[in-house]
């Protein structure tokens, strides 16, 4: 008993060292790390898709294929583009030198990019796109780690359902071709759910009661 009291501590002691360090670390290594953690289970189910949203983080939103997401105080917003994934769609990504941090991303025949823009020197716009679908995200520079750690272990949990995509899209096909956002341009001057939402979108205490816990298996 007293040897598992002791190593409870220790995992308790040794997580809470990673989280609280986790800023300090290089940007390359928090994207590897959280490339490399293998999510294999997931607690949202939506139609034709679902995934993992890690402890702390709770959708307050939700828009077709697109969500809003709170976590930190900061707003993550979740585009899922079952379009680009269902014709399989072939990135073709060029790492930008004029911006902050610029990478192509590739793991376990999964690929995207991962962008990241200063906008001042708290303050950094994160845009992060990796197996169909994409987050985007503006954040302090003391979570901006935590961000992108939190941001690729949800793009990479995410699994789709071939069988309800195909009843969905292929009856559907020109209307969803018309009005998906293309994660395939990386351009954000083309226009992201991000820009729409702070456009027409304006937050309040009362969007926390929205989306109910229920809604994590509400949807098959």
């Amino acid at each position: 008993m007293k040897k598992i009291i002791f190593l409870v501590t220790l995992l308790v002691l040794f997580t809470g060292c990673s989280i609280k360090n986790i800023s300090k670390y290089d940007i390359n290594d928090v994207i590897e790390e959280a490339l490399s953690n293998n999510i294999d289970v997931t607690n949202v189910n939506f139609s034709g898709y679902k995934y993992y949203l890690p402890r702390g983080i709770k959708i307050i939103d939700k828009k077709d294929y697109n969500s809003k997401l709170l976590s930190n105080g900061n707003y993550y917003y979740l585009y899922v583009d079952v379009i680009s994934y269902y014709y399989k769609n072939i990135l073709d990504y060029k790492v930008k030198s004029d911006i902050y941090f610029s990478k192509k991303i590739s793991y376990d025949g999964k690929e995207g990019y991962i962008e990241i823009e200063k906008i001042s020197e708290e303050e950094y716009f994160l845009k992060i796109m990796y197996n169909y679908a994409k987050i985007e995200a503006y954040v302090d520079i003391d979570l901006l780690n935590s961000a992108i750690s939190d941001s690729i272990k949800i793009l990479s949990s995410v699994t789709y359902n071939d069988t309800v995509l195909a009843t969905i899209i292929g009856e559907n096909t020109l209307n969803y071709q018309e009005e998906q956002f293309s994660l395939f341009d990386s351009k954000r001057e083309d226009g992201t759910f991000l820009d729409y939402i702070e456009e027409y979108d304006v937050y309040t205490d009362e969007d926390d009661e929205l989306i109910d816990e229920d809604i994590l298996d509400s949807e098959s």
